[in-house]
């Protein structure tokens, strides 16, 4: 993932990886502004657990993008969070399996 970042030039200091389970590190992870958040959590609890705790970050006009929509139990999770929420950015498809909105 990071080399896609330097291919486009967009990894600099202001980029950050968090690395490990979502559970273990999404809760307490330190960011404070998303431009783009991108999630590829396959299973229903990952994917719900990461909008959560991030989704609330993303910048205003920021960009969410899902990896694996495709996935019945990502799917799932996704269009439950963006009910609960009022979410009514329109959804892009991007390919196969994944989606984007903008915040």
């Amino acid at each position: 993932m990071k080399a896609n970042f330097e291919r486009f030039d967009l990894l600099d200091e202001r980029t950050r990886f968090v690395e490990g389970w979502f559970r273990d590190t999404i809760p307490k992870a330190k960011v404070d502004s998303i431009p783009v958040l991108r999630l590829d959590g396959d299973l229903y609890e990952s994917t719900w657990l990461v909008l959560s705790h991030l989704y609330p970050r993303v910048s205003p006009a920021g960009f969410v993008i899902i990896d694996d929509y495709a996935l019945p139990t990502c799917k799932a999770a996704v269009d439950d969070f963006r009910a609960k929420h009022s979410i009514r950015s329109p959804i892009t498809t991007i390919d196969w399996s994944g989606i984007f909105w903008r915040k």
